[in-house]
């Protein structure tokens, strides 16, 4: 069991900290970098977890919101109810597992700016 949620959270974390995609990849360090940079304690890593992906899932939706030109505000508002929409069900339908494997990843990649951070406030 150990062994599949380790597998799981590497794939995600190389699916969004180190596929092609560069905005993807911008959009997930900019989440981590933000949460990293308004944590103060080690305790706060729960909260800051979920902060981190709740940035990169507004991220995401922007982006999806941003991809096609619309030219009339009625194109403007159906786009973007049919992003959240999409948005949502993508959500929805993900599995608990996945969603821990996000949260772990995050988590990691948070503590280790934490830690970065730390170190040179210390120097």
């Amino acid at each position: 069991m150990l062994d599949a949620i380790l597998r799981d959270v590497g794939s995600v974390f190389r699916a969004t900290f180190l596929s092609g995609d560069l905005t993807a990849i911008a959009i997930a360090a900019g989440a981590v970098l933000i949460a990293a940079a308004m944590m103060r304690r080690t305790t706060q890593i729960g909260s800051m977890t979920l902060l981190s992906l709740v940035i990169f899932a507004i991220g995401g939706y922007v982006r999806g919101y941003l991809g096609g030109a619309a030219t009339t505000s009625d194109a403007v508002a159906g786009r973007a109810a049919g992003q959240l929409e999409a948005s949502w069900l993508r959500f929805s339908n993900m599995e608990a597992g996945t969603l821990l494997a996000y949260f772990l990843a995050f988590m990691a990649a948070i503590l280790i700016l934490f830690g970065v951070k730390l170190v040179l406030s210390r120097g």
